[in-house]
C-alpha cells in the first residue's frame, strides 16, 4: 500500500524455482495514508473494491501479505547474549514489557536475533484488526504481515545483487522515506523521515552518522520505491555504487509478464516492498 495505489506481486514456486506470476499497480481515486486510510470507511471501500477486482482478474490473494510501517509499529535494538538465542529472546520480551508498561496488551510483540543484535518489534493490535476487517470485506483469507524494512531486505537478498560490507536500501514512496542499513547482508538499523520535512539525503546522512563504525564506509546504496527523492544518487557523493534495485532480477519471469514490465511506466524498484512481502509469504507457506 503506497500513497499512489496498491502494488501487487504474486510469486509462485515449483521445487527450487521461484517465478514472477503477476505484478500490477492499482491506482485509487484518493491518496492512501497508511494505516489511517483503513479506519476511513470511504477509503477502505475503495481498497476493498480494488482487491476484489484483482481477485476477479486472476491474482490469487488467498493469503495476502501487507507491509507495516509508520507510527503504529516500531523496532527497538538491544544487545544480544552470545550463543544464547533463547535467553536473548526472553530478555527482548522483558524489555518490551518494560517499555510498553500497562499498554503491553495493546501490542503484538515479536523478536529478531542476529549475530550482532537483538530486536523487538511491536505493532498495535488495532492496526492488525483493521487489516483483517479489510480482508474479510474483500473476501480474502487471513492476512500475513512483515515490517516494510524487512521486506526491503528480503527483496535485495532475493535479487542476488547485494554484496558484503555495509549497504543501504533507500525507499521513497512519494510522501515519506526510509533508509535501512545492512551489514554483510544482515539488517542492522533504519531511519525514516517525512519528505515534507526532510530530504532523502538528510535521512541517509542521519542513518550513517548513527550506524557507521570508525573508518567504515558504505559499499553500496540501493534505491527503491515509486518516488524519486534520490535521483540517480544525487547528493550521495563519496559512495561508489548507487543503483536502483531490480527486485525481479532473481526471479524467473514469463515472456508475457516481461513484456508488461517493459512497456510499463512504473519502474521495477517501485515493487521492491511487494516482492519482499511475497518472498516472506513463500517462506511461510
Amino acid at each position: 500500500m503506497a500513497p499512489d495505489g496498491i502494488y501487487v506481486v504474486q510469486l509462485s514456486r515449483r521445487e527450487q524455482r521461484v517465478s514472477l506470476a503477476r505484478c500490477t499497480l492499482v491506482r485509487l481515486e484518493r491518496t492512501l495514508t497508511m494505516p489511517e486510510s483503513l479506519a476511513d470507511d470511504e477509503t477502505r471501500t475503495l481498497v476493498v473494491e480494488a482487491l476484489r477486482v484483482l481477485h476477479r482478474g486472476g491474482i490469487d490473494v488467498a493469503r495476502p501479505y501487507f507491509a507495516l510501517s509508520g507510527t503504529t509499529c516500531f523496532i527497538k535494538r538491544r544487545f544480544v547474549l552470545p550463543h544464547a538465542d533463547g535467553a536473548t529472546r526472553e530478555h527482548l520480551l522483558w524489555e518490551a514489557e518494560q517499555l510498553l508498561g500497562a499498554d503491553i496488551d495493546e501490542y503484538v510483540v515479536d523478536t529478531l536475533v542476529t549475530a550482532r543484535h537483538g530486536f523487538f518489534i511491536a505493532v498495535r493490535r488495532q492496526i492488525l484488526d483493521l487489516y483483517r476487517v479489510l480482508c474479510h470485506q474483500a473476501r480474502l483469507g487471513t492476512p500475513g504481515f512483515d515490517m516494510a524494512s524487512f521486506a526491503l531486505c528480503n527483496a535485495l537478498e532475493n535479487s542476488g545483487t547485494g554484496g558484503g560490507g555495509v549497504e543501504v536500501v533507500v525507499q521513497d514512496d512519494g510522501n515519506s522515506g526510509r533508509a535501512v542499513l545492512l551489514r554483510n547482508g544482515t539488517y542492522e538499523g533504519e531511519h525514516s523521515w517525512n519528505l515534507d520535512e526532510s530530504t532523502a539525503t538528510d535521512g541517509i546522512t542521519a542513518l550513517l552518522r548513527a550506524e557507521l563504525e570508525v573508518n567504515e564506509a558504505v559499499a553500496r546504496v540501493w534505491l527503491a520505491g515509486p518516488g524519486g527523492a534520490v535521483n540517480g544518487g544525487a547528493g550521495l557523493d563519496g559512495i561508489d555504487h548507487v543503483a536502483e534495485i531490480d527486485p525481479f532480477a532473481g526471479l524467473s519471469v514469463a515472456d508475457s509478464v516481461r513484456r508488461t514490465l517493459d512497456t510499463s511506466r512504473v519502474p521495477p524498484r517501485a515493487y521492491t516492498v511487494a516482492v519482499g512481502l511475497a518472498v516472506r509469504g513463500l517462506a511461510d507457506a
